[in-house]
């Protein structure tokens, strides 16, 4: 009779194949049934055509800029005004409502301004693109308006400032 007595020295210790492929098609059948459902749900944003009415051929351009005196000078292209701080947001909603395209506000501040005041300006603008509820449905962004030709003194415009003394 052909029987083994296990005298072959030890444990057999070859794994299991057939467990193992199983487990492998399961998961393959899984992942491809999960894919196009998961693919579903990518939200994409793509920037929509505009209409021709929608389109200007002088972009309004509104810039903010903030004094240390507590007054903002707005400047909309039609011309420069001076508001108080506290009467910004109704001062600038008409112009950023009127805005069809991109929303997007200029400020610049003085050397002397506090920087309280600096955040009051900017969340003013930023709260300009809020719906009632809070969200954010046509997002008005701010952007730091900077100064060409601002270098040191006797320079020309645009030149590198000049290098710091070294530390002796």
């Amino acid at each position: 009779m052909g029987i083994s007595t296990g005298s072959g020295g030890g444990r057999k210790s070859d794994i299991n194949v057939t467990p193992l492929v199983d487990v492998v098609l399961v998961l393959l059948i899984i992942f491809l049934v999960a894919m196009p459902i998961l693919l579903h749900h990518i939200t994409l944003e793509v920037p929509r055509k505009l209409d021709a009415d929608e389109i200007s051929s002088t972009a309004t351009t509104i810039v903010l800029v903030g004094k240390a005196d507590g007054t903002v000078e707005v400047d909309d292209g039609t011309g420069k005004r001076s508001v108080n701080r506290i009467d910004l947001a109704k001062t600038i909603r008409p112009m950023i409502d009127a805005i069809k395209t991109e929303r997007v506000v200029f400020v610049e501040f003085d050397d002397q301004i506090m920087y309280s005041d600096v955040v009051s300006i900017m969340d003013t603008v930023k709260g300009m693109g809020k719906d009632a509820s809070g969200n954010e449905a046509n997002p008005v962004k701010v952007a730091l308006k900077t100064t060409r030709g601002a270098g040191p003194e006797g320079a020309a415009p645009g030149a590198p400032a000049a290098p710091a003394p070294a530390p002796q």
